[in-house]
């Protein structure tokens, strides 16, 4: 990296700080993860101010951002000015760190500068990590404190360091549902094991960049006729990548990304007494067995896409109701629609289905006679 230009490393030697290449060499490590950033209006977090320069070297670098300092000594205050807000915090402290949050987040930029002490770089991740947006960057910084004669006086009250709990994560984003989160204890491993898209290592410190949710709508695949009374239609669909979604009559992914269904369940009312069965069939071409209302079919954990699917009803609901099944496949551009106990399914099985909407309605007098 010595012979990689960087004006952020410039800045920094300018003001001073460690973070230069002076010192810790963090700044052009940063920069190729910040550059694309740099004229956004960003609100960005630092915790811990020291002496003031690397809100200096945010504050030139980022001309359109907000930055944040966050430090336990009230001294820091005197470094408030411009675009730069100081807030007197102890890293230690829950409700300073969820306070600072709600005040000020969410973040594009979190980098943890502060007292380097194990407990306090786990419990700040785990608080503040939530106030990251979604495509936000979070730094720990200085995890060489984490080994040899650095640990008696920085190990704190942790049964283990910073570094050992962010390779727990790395388990998880790396064999994502091939390990069952759902057994994790850690509350935060549990509901951030997958919300987060890369984690990179560097000498003495780590960003994770948080994953940008996709986020299934409830945009139909058809119009729906307002003036019917609807039936309530529940589809929980496990979606790659993502996990379970649960959307109310359409789960739908996004087509320009590599989002498909692996797997389903529907639930309907049993007071509309409609007796839902329904099948999936997986992209080698074979069909699950059928499901009741509410019960699973596909896959989770093998990344095997569902290909289509077949729904049945009792025949007195569908001789008063009006259903309608629609189903989007990958690289297919035409919705396609069938009735109750048709296959919703191309005839190639390797092209995965990627939205599925169920609609179902009342009819009116003239349609039950």
């Amino acid at each position: 990296m010595a012979s990689l230009p960087s004006e952020l490393d410039a800045i920094g030697r300018k003001f001073g700080t460690d973070k230069s290449s002076v010192y810790h060499d963090y700044l052009r490590v940063y920069e190729r993860f910040f550059r694309h950033l740099r004229n956004e209006p960003l609100k960005i977090l630092e915790v811990g101010v020291f002496n003031g320069a690397s809100l200096k070297v945010w504050e030139e670098y980022f001309p359109n951002s907000r930055i944040v300092g966050a430090d336990i000594d009230e001294t820091t205050r005197r470094f408030a000015g411009g675009r730069v807000e100081i807030e007197i915090i102890d890293q230690s402290n829950l409700e300073d760190l969820v306070r600072l949050g709600v005040r000020h987040g969410p973040f594009d930029i979190i980098i943890d500068d502060g007292s380097h002490i194990w407990d306090h770089q786990i419990t700040t991740l785990r608080t503040l990590f939530p106030f990251l947006k979604d495509g936000g960057i979070y730094v720990v910084e200085d995890l060489e404190t984490n080994y040899g004669p650095y640990v008696a006086n920085y190990r704190g009250r942790a049964a283990f360091s910073c570094v050992e709990y962010l390779k727990r994560l790395v388990d998880y984003r790396v064999a994502d549902n091939y390990l069952d989160i759902t057994a994790e204890e850690d509350a935060f491993l549990r509901t951030y094991g997958r919300s987060v898209f890369a984690i990179t290592f560097v000498k003495h410190l780590c960003l994770l960049e948080k994953q940008v949710q996709v986020r299934t709508t409830n945009v139909s695949l058809t119009e729906t006729d307002t003036s019917r009374t609807a039936v309530p239609v529940s589809i929980t669909a496990h979606v790659g990548f993502v996990g379970d979604v649960v959307q109310d009559s359409c789960v739908a992914c996004p087509p320009d990304l590599l989002r498909n269904i692996q797997g389903f369940s529907i639930h309907i009312p049993d007071e509309a007494m409609a007796d839902l069965s329904y099948r999936a069939r997986l992209q080698d071409g074979s069909w699950t067995e059928w499901a009741a209302d509410g019960g699973f079919v596909g896959t989770k954990g093998q990344s095997a896409n569902v290909s289509g699917f077949t729904l049945r009803f009792d025949k007195n609901f569908t001789d008063t109701h009006d259903i309608r099944i629609l189903g989007a496949f990958t690289n297919h551009p035409v919705i396609v629609e069938v009735a109750p106990g048709e296959d919703c399914a191309l005839a190639d099985a390797t092209a995965s289905l990627r939205a599925i909407q169920v609609v179902a309605s009342r009819k009116d007098q003239a349609g039950r006679e």
